[in-house]
């Protein structure tokens, strides 16, 4: 038998309708048992080349050249795609909403899992394979726990059934497309603990696309970089390395919090069905300043944002916009920039159109002055201008991200509600979004509400910090306190994460 499990020889990914390519000549080897690591800016192709070992390319896009051989066989044709998915190359993505099915129970979706890829009939065997799996990712295998559907589960437990379904089968490949970025530090640090422990054992191959260089670093037996769709050499270090937490913000920020309040929120509570999410959450956010909004994943940082934009209705509590310019009038005043930006841009409209839309009906512009401000726009968050022609489906999705933050800038907003916007952004792209919000407040007055995960995101850009957890405020404080001498044992965790992984099952 070959030591090479999986090759790709020139793969060229372009747009279907013409275009520069996403991907050019691209070429890997992966040996059985090796981890590979894929790293570059976001856009730059790492995503393509994934899916190529997986037959896939996302709508929008088609193979154009180049040979794909996983084991053998051509992942390509319905018949590989057939022989390798599950039962010899597995996919774990930033998105575990995306693997499971949310009418199923946990236990059904793996146990179905198990039945296809190994062909196993016994319900005893079928349900023993399923508790295994479940404990070998550290999640209870009793029944209450196998019956619950996955809107039932928190952001860690939802990846991590993920990861038992793309293990179901004992699959000789694992691609894993980012599969920490969505988590908070703690989260995340447990799961690449508990991935680095799957991947030890020498048995399994693996590539690995992340931003997490320290974590790539530590995992990965070798590692190419990508660049505007082609291989590079890796740079030296190959992207910035993160932001201590404790280092104060860059040069060039705002220096003081303006005076003038510009959002009060008190005693703020609100359900989903029947669960109270949060609970009497009160905060203020000065005129030209930016308050950061961290904690947990499950925490009600997502649900707190809505409120605050209006798509959530709470149940108790007031939100009230105030300061010196008055109070925000409409929607164009005030704009969120959502964590999913797949799902808050029209798959069927390209990017021209979706920025088009805020600058005629809210700037009052004709078709060719909007169309030179998109560009520019497009320009302000690091996206080329050949960008207007695509949809969605075409962009990565930090690229996504980027034109999702444009099109809310298209609107002329006074206010920004940024719910994770540099969680599927490489460090250097990630920075320099955030460099952007930094400028926007100086030159424009604009307030912003951060919503993160990413405590050298809060030290870049905030000026005060507000910890949630469980739907309650535990932690408020300026940022270079609350950030660099914690208080609360759960901020104490968040910041402590962002040193040494804890341990998976901590």
């Amino acid at each position: 038998m070959t030591s090479t499990l999986a090759e790709i020889r020139g793969l060229t990914i372009g747009p279907t309708a013409g275009g520069p390519p996403v991907l050019v000549d691209a070429c890997l080897s992966v040996e059985r048992g090796q981890v590979l690591g894929v790293v570059g800016r976001s856009g730059s192709g790492k995503s393509s080349l994934a899916f190529g070992l997986l037959g896939h390319v996302r709508p929008g896009l088609e193979r154009r050249e180049g040979d794909v051989r996983v084991a053998g066989i051509d992942p390509f044709t319905r018949q590989g795609a057939r022989r390798l998915r599950g039962s010899v190359v597995s996919f774990l993505g930033q998105d575990p909403a995306s693997s499971l099915n949310p009418a199923l129970r946990i236990g059904q979706q793996i146990s179905e899992a198990v039945r296809l890829r190994t062909g196993a009939a016994r319900v005893g065997g079928v349900a023993a394979e399923t508790g295994a799996l479940l404990d070998s990712v550290r999640l209870p295998a009793d029944r209450a726990f196998q019956r619950r559907l996955p809107h039932q589960l928190s952001g860690g437990q939802a990846q991590r059934v993920a990861l038992a379904l793309a293990l179901a089968g004992s699959p000789d490949l694992l691609v894993l497309d980012e599969p920490t970025s969505s988590l908070d530090t703690v989260l995340a640090a447990r799961m690449r603990a508990l991935l680095a422990e799957v991947l030890s054992g020498g048995e399994r191959a693996a590539v690995l696309v992340s931003h997490d260089l320290a974590w790539i670093d530590s995992v990965a037996d070798d590692v190419i970089c990508l660049e505007g769709g082609s291989l590079a050499p890796p740079r030296t270090p190959p992207m910035p390395t993160a932001v201590p937490v404790s280092s104060p913000r860059p040069a060039g920020a705002p220096a003081g919090r303006p005076t003038g309040g510009m959002l009060s929120v008190r005693g703020l509570s609100a359900v989903h069905g029947r669960e109270t999410v949060l609970h009497d959450v009160s905060l203020t956010v000065d005129g030209g300043s930016c308050t950061a909004v961290v904690g947990p994943s499950g925490s009600g940082k997502t649900t707190l944002a809505r409120c605050l934009v209006g798509l959530h209705q709470y149940t108790a509590g007031s939100v009230d916009w105030k300061g010196d310019h008055g109070p925000p009038e409409g929607g164009a005043a005030v704009q969120l920039v959502a964590q999913d930006a797949r799902g808050a841009l029209n798959p069927r409209e390209s990017v021209g159109a979706a920025l088009a839309r805020p600058l005629t009906r809210y700037g009052g512009m004709s078709d060719g002055p909007a169309a030179t401000e998109a560009i520019r726009l497009l320009g302000l968050v690091g996206l080329a201008p050949q960008m207007l022609e695509r949809r969605p489906g075409e962009l990565s999705g930090g690229q996504r991200q980027r034109v999702s933050l444009a099109r809310a800038l298209a609107a002329g907003p006074r206010v920004l509600v940024c719910d994770e916007i540099t969680s599927a952004l490489d460090l250097e792209t990630g920075g320099g979004v955030l460099a952007l919000l930094n400028t926007l407040r100086r030159t424009l007055g604009l307030t912003v509400v951060l919503v993160t995960h990413d405590l050298a995101a809060a030290t870049r850009c905030a000026d005060r910090v507000v910890v949630l957890d469980a739907g309650r405020v535990v932690e408020t404080g300026p940022a270079e306190r609350v950030l660099a001498h914690p208080e609360h044992p759960v901020t104490r965790e968040l910041v402590g994460c962002t040193g040494e992984p804890a341990p998976p099952d901590a």
